[in-house]
C-alpha cells in the first residue's frame, strides 16, 4: 500500500508557484512539468505522432459520470461495455492510462454507504495505471426550472468520500493515489480541505478546473490551499496535477487571436497537466450550415507559443497541408497538446538556466495584452521561497 510518490528534488521559482519536482510514476520519469495526451481521440493511426512528439506518453480519459452510468457499471457483465465505459482500448495496454472523473450527483445521498459503490471503484482501480485518482464530485448543480444553483454536496460529505474511497481503492494497492480537489468550494472550505488532506498525509492531489479557465477567483483558491501546505512544511511533498482546463481564458468568434489558459497551469503550481474540457455549447444545434462552417474553423486555432495566443489557422505560419490536418479535430487536439507540452519544456530550460521564469512569461503578447498586464501581477510576486532541496 502505497500513498506518496518519492520525489528525489525539488526546485521552486523564487516569483511564482512554478516548480519542478522530478519523481517516477510507473515507468515513466518526470523531469519537469508534463501534459497528458487525450484518450477520448487518440486513434491507432495518431499513436506514431504521439511516439515522435511527445517525451512522455501518458494517456488521459476524462469523463462526467452520473449515477445512472455507475449503476449501469455496477450491473454490466459485458467486458466489451466495460471497457468501452472507461475509454480503454487494448492498444493502450502498456501505457500509462488515467481515468480522471467528476461525479455529478452526492454518492452519500444515493447509496448511502461508501461500500454500496465499491465494485464501481473497483473498475476504476484497474482502468487506470500506474496512478489512481479518487474521483471529485460536482459540488452543485444548474435547476433549469428555477435558474438556481443547488447544492449537490458539503465540504464534510466531500471529506467523507474522499476518505472512504481512499480506503477501498487502498486495498492492496501499489499505485500512488491522488485525492481531488474542487475550486467550487469557498476559500475557507478549500483552506479546510488542504488541511484535512495535511493531516492524513495525502500529499498528491488532483485539481478539476471543470470546464473553466485559470483566473483570479480560481488562482485565489488555489493559492490558499497551497500555502496551508508551505505553512505546515510540507510543499516538497505535494504533487499538483490538473484538468479539466477551458483551453482559452476567454475566446471570441470574431478575434483572430484568443489568450491561452492551458499554458499557464505551470504556473499555479501544476507539475502534471491533463486534457482540455470546454464547457457546452448549445447554441451549434441552432447554428445553419455557414455560421457551422465558421465554428469549425474558429475551433481549429492553434497555439502559438512565442505569443501565448491561441490562433485562427488564416493567420498562423503553417503552411496549407498543415493548415488541412489541423482542421481535424482530433489531430487538432493532440498538436495542440504537443505545442504545449514543449513549451513547458522551454519554461523549464529557462527557468533552470536563470533560476525564475518571469522574465521569460512576461515578454509574451498575450501575458502584457490581456487587461494591460493582469496576468503577470496575477501570478508573479515578491515573496522569498526556497530554491532547491535535495533529497
Amino acid at each position: 500500500m502505497t500513498k506518496s510518490i518519492d520525489i528525489k528534488e525539488s526546485i521552486y521559482d523564487k516569483n511564482s508557484e512554478f516548480n519542478i519536482k522530478r519523481f517516477k510514476i510507473g515507468k515513466i520519469t518526470i523531469e519537469r512539468p508534463t501534459r497528458t495526451i487525450n484518450a477520448k481521440i487518440l486513434t491507432k493511426n495518431l499513436l506514431r505522432y504521439v511516439i515522435e512528439n511527445f517525451s512522455n506518453a501518458i494517456f488521459e480519459y476524462s469523463k462526467l459520470v452520473s449515477l445512472k452510468a455507475v449503476n449501469y457499471i455496477l450491473s454490466e457483465t459485458s467486458d466489451v461495455k466495460i471497457q468501452k465505459f472507461f475509454g480503454f482500448k487494448n492498444w493502450m495496454e502498456g501505457n500509462p492510462y488515467i481515468f480522471s472523473q467528476t461525479l455529478t450527483f452526492n454518492p452519500y445521498k444515493e447509496f448511502g454507504d461508501i461500500e454500496k459503490m465499491s465494485g464501481y471503484l473497483d473498475y476504476c482501480y484497474n482502468f487506470s495505471d500506474p496512478i489512481l485518482l479518487i474521483p471529485n464530485i460536482k459540488i452543485e448543480k444548474y435547476d433549469r426550472n428555477t435558474g438556481n444553483k443547488v447544492p449537490i454536496i458539503n465540504i464534510k460529505e466531500y471529506i467523507q468520500f474522499v476518505k472512504a474511497a481512499f480506503q477501498i481503492l487502498n486495498y492492496k494497492n501499489k499505485k500512488p493515489i491522488f485525492v481531488p480537489m474542487s475550486l467550487k468550494f469557498g476559500i475557507d472550505d478549500t483552506k479546510k480541505l488542504a488541511r484535512e488532506y495535511i493531516k492524513n498525509e495525502f500529499f498528491n492531489v488532483w485539481i478539476d478546473f471543470e470546464s473553466s479557465a485559470i483566473t483570479k477567483s480560481k488562482v485565489s483558491r488555489i493559492r490558499a490551499f497551497l500555502r496551508e501546505f508551505d505553512f505546515a512544511e510540507r510543499l516538497d511533498n505535494l504533487i499538483i496535477f490538473s484538468t479539466n482546463i477551458k483551453r482559452e481564458i476567454i475566446s471570441n468568434l470574431k478575434s483572430d487571436r484568443t489568450p491561452a489558459s492551458d499554458v499557464l497551469a505551470t504556473l499555479v503550481g501544476c507539475n502534471l497537466v491533463g486534457v482540455n474540457r470546454e464547457p457546452p455549447r448549445p447554441i451549434e444545434n441552432t447554428l445553419d450550415k455557414e455560421h457551422l462552417a465558421e465554428l469549425k474553423k474558429h475551433k481549429a486555432r492553434v497555439f502559438d507559443p512565442n505569443t501565448y495566443y491561441y490562433l485562427k489557422l488564416e493567420i498562423s505560419d503553417y503552411n496549407h497541408k498543415i493548415r488541412n490536418l489541423l482542421m481535424d479535430p482530433k489531430f487538432n487536439i493532440l498538436f495542440n497538446s504537443s505545442l504545449i507540452d514543449k513549451e513547458f519544456f522551454s519554461q523549464t530550460n529557462y527557468f533552470l538556466e536563470k533560476e525564475s521564469i518571469k522574465d521569460y512569461i512576461a515578454k509574451k503578447a498575450m501575458m502584457k495584452e490581456y487587461k494591460e498586464g493582469e496576468l503577470i501581477k496575477l501570478l508573479f510576486h515578491g515573496e522569498a521561497r526556497k530554491i532547491i532541496e535535495w533529497f
